[in-house]
């Protein structure tokens, strides 16, 4: 085998060594796992999405699948997600989620977080009827 030849096979298997390696270097310089990298990324992009707040009408509550669509002024409705920490009030009045489906059509004020998977209800407040 000449010298060339050796040289361009060691090259190749280092090369080939680096690119099977699953860790990457992150910025102290230690190496951190792609998983731990994917993670970070992803807590990033979630604090980047801020809260958003949207007024409109109830147009349906599904209970069963926690979920309030509710319609724009634009007339486009939104699937908003409800969790266990979301706050329903009307007045001063807290209600459930299965008291809110009594409310269809009623004016709403919703401030909820947009996500991937879905716009998640943190506060929906009924409007007072002046």
């Amino acid at each position: 085998m000449t010298k060339k030849a050796a040289l361009t096979a060691l090259c190749s298997a280092a090369c080939a060594i680096l690119l099977a390696l699953p860790a990457t270097a992150g910025e102290s310089g230690v190496a951190t796992t792609h998983k731990a990298v994917t993670k970070a990324t992803t807590k990033t992009m979630q604090r980047a999405w801020t809260p958003q707040t949207l007024s409109g009408r109830i147009m349906m509550v599904d209970p069963a699948a926690r979920l309030v669509v509710v319609k724009g002024p634009d007339g486009v409705p939104f699937d908003i997600r409800v969790t266990a920490a979301t706050h329903i009030r009307e007045g001063s009045q807290t209600l459930n989620l299965q008291q809110l489906s009594s409310q269809t059509h009623k004016e709403v004020s919703v401030r909820f977080i947009p996500e991937r998977t879905g716009d998640i209800a943190q506060t929906i407040r009924i409007a007072s009827q002046a």
